[in-house]
């Protein structure tokens, strides 16, 4: 599992990236580009910030309550009409297709290409890793350390990398068995078809080492019931917790 290490926004001013690369001599040679911090002057609109992933769960919490179709943080519009907003939102891969939040985090091939090829990356943030970034030039932007995971792990280690000390994280559900698969676009472009094996291995490793290393924020999941199944890894986290539907509204003040 790649390590990452607790670095935050406000003290972040950039890195060299990898940009093209080049098989020279039996080895791979890359030209290194520095990519500076484009959100220099970002700060937690409130302690906590919300994480969109796409499990099944997240459909019994009606979305709108705090997402609109013309929201974004570049969308002067949204700014004009919905300002001051509570609080800042990161969302996963295919969540564009129904809202748009604060920051959406790309990952797998299929749906980068899709997201490129739509007009979305025009007035939205979206975070992709760094690969992405010379083949679709000025859609995407760099992920600090460009860490391996998941788009809800990234998601997750973006709202913690922001400064927010509290992340509650909506539809991230797993898979209890290899049979089965919870997401919510299951069956479309850049995901995997209902009888597809997809372990939960890697999504569970990959949020552990997100709370191992930003042990001073909290991840509170929410679910339909507190009683939902935790995988065993999160289950020795000081800083993860379950919640309700309920206790979300009322903590988040949504």
């Amino acid at each position: 599992m790649q390590k990452i290490y607790k670095e935050y926004r406000k003290n972040y001013s950039g890195q060299d990236v990898n940009t093209v690369g080049l098989y020279i001599d039996t080895k791979w040679k890359y030209e290194k580009e520095f990519i500076s911090n484009p959100f220099i002057n970002l700060t937690p609109l409130k302690e906590h910030a919300v994480v969109i992933g796409n499990g099944i769960s997240r459909l019994g919490f009606d979305l709108k309550h705090f997402l609109s179709f013309k929201s974004g943080i570049l969308d002067t519009q949204w700014n004009k009409a919905y300002s001051p907003r509570k609080f800042y939102t990161y969302g996963c891969n295919a969540l564009y297709r129904d809202f748009k939040t604060d920051f959406l985090i790309a990952t797998g091939d299929e749906i980068i290409k899709e997201i490129a090829e739509s007009d979305y990356c025009n007035n939205n943030v979206v975070y992709a890793n760094d690969w992405v970034l010379s083949e679709y030039t000025g859609k995407f932007h760099h992920i600090p350390q460009n860490p391996g995971f998941d788009s809800g792990a990234i998601a997750a280690y973006l709202a913690a990398f922001d400064g927010h000390k509290k992340v509650f994280l909506l539809g991230f559900d797993g898979n209890d068995s290899l049979e089965t698969n919870y997401n919510v676009y299951i069956n479309t472009n850049g995901y995997p078809k209902n009888n597809q094996i997809v372990p939960e291995e890697f999504w569970i490793r990959s949020l552990d080492s997100i709370m191992n290393t930003y042990s001073d924020t909290e991840f509170i999941r929410v679910m339909p019931k507190v009683s939902y199944r935790t995988p065993e890894p999160w289950k020795y986290r000081l800083n993860f917790r379950t919640i309700d539907f309920r206790q979300f509204v009322l903590e988040a003040d949504v």
